[in-house]
Parts: structure tokens; C-alpha cells; sequence
């Protein structure tokens, strides 16, 4: 039961990131087959691309096959999506947000990249600065992802990995804590 909870917290927040700003729907979508279209994705993730991460050291090839197959998978509910599909750069973000809420659980290991958006970029200082709702190529991406590995340093605990650079960059604009 609190398994179940966890999961639909974290998706809450994965579809929550992912879809901000992204504009994905097209107009007068119906709650009842933007709900349907959800759970279906979710479905797919979880019983498709989520185990291949349950063993440690994917490849950035691997990886981004799975971005494009999440990509693909969307194709099939095109009546409701602005462009068909998801474009690279949300489904790239959907995944990426959603292992690493799976990572910081514990239940796969370090996951090989992060979630590419605008304030990660900000806060690498990189310039000039892609909007992660347009990335529509692999190597657009991985531009981001590589700028990003210029800053791991093994002197440093929080930038050994792309994973913990990101989380090491990251907070939320009202952090309280």
C-alpha cells in the first residue's frame, strides 16, 4: 500500500515536470483521455523501460533508445497530442525525471543521465541555453549531457556523476528547507 502511494506520488510529480510548459495536449482533450492517455504511459515505463535500469551501467546508446521508444509509444495516442508525439525533449524529461525519483528511492541504481531543462542548463552556465520543450533531436540532448560531464570531478563528492551533479544543483525556487 505505501509502495503504491510512493509511486503515484512520484508519477504525479514526473507527469507534473514534464508536461509544464510543454503544452502537449492539443485543445479540448477530454480529463477522462488525458487520465486514460497517463496511465497508459505509465503502464508502459514501468513494465518496459524501468527494468532494463534495475541492473547498473546503461549506455548513453541504450538510453537514448529508450527516450526515442517512450517517443514512439506516444505516436499511439497522436489524436490527443499537440504534435502527434511527444518531441525528444519531453519524453527525454519525462523519463529522466521520473529515474531519478526512482534512484533517490533506492529502487535502481544511478541512472546514466538527468533531467535536461532550463535551470540545470542555467546552473552548468551553459550557453547558449536550449529549451529542453524543443529539443526535437538525440544530439541536441546529448550536447547538454556531454557540456555537463566537463563538470565531473572525482576530487569532488558531489560531481562524480551527472546524477549527482544534477542533485547537487538542484532546488526548488520556494525551498524552505
Amino acid at each position: 500500500m505505501r509502495n503504491k502511494f510512493i509511486n503515484s506520488e512520484i508519477w504525479s510529480l514526473t507527469i507534473g515536470g514534464a508536461f509544464q510548459r510543454a503544452n502537449v495536449y492539443k485543445p479540448n482533450v477530454l480529463e477522462k483521455d488525458k487520465k486514460d492517455f497517463k496511465f497508459k504511459l505509465k503502464g508502459y515505463i514501468d513494465n518496459t523501460i524501468v527494468p532494463g535500469y534495475k541492473s547498473s551501467n546503461i549506455s548513453d546508446d541504450v538510453h537514448i533508445e529508450n527516450i526515442k521508444s517512450v517517443q514512439q509509444y506516444t505516436s499511439n495516442f497522436g489524436k490527443l497530442l499537440t504534435n502527434g508525439q511527444f518531441n525528444f525533449g519531453v519524453s527525454q524529461k519525462l523519463l529522466n525525471l521520473y529515474l531519478k525519483y526512482l534512484w533517490c528511492l533506492k529502487v535502481i541504481p544511478e541512472p546514466p543521465h538527468f533531467p535536461v531543462d532550463r535551470v540545470i542548463q542555467q546552473k552548468l552556465k551553459l550557453k547558449p541555453i536550449i529549451a529542453w520543450t524543443k529539443i526535437e533531436t538525440p544530439e541536441d540532448y546529448m550536447s547538454i549531457v556531454n557540456f555537463a560531464r566537463t563538470k565531473i570531478n572525482p576530487k569532488d563528492e558531489s560531481y562524480t556523476s551527472l546524477a549527482t551533479i544534477e542533485l547537487s544543483l538542484f532546488s526548488r525556487r520556494n525551498d524552505y528547507f
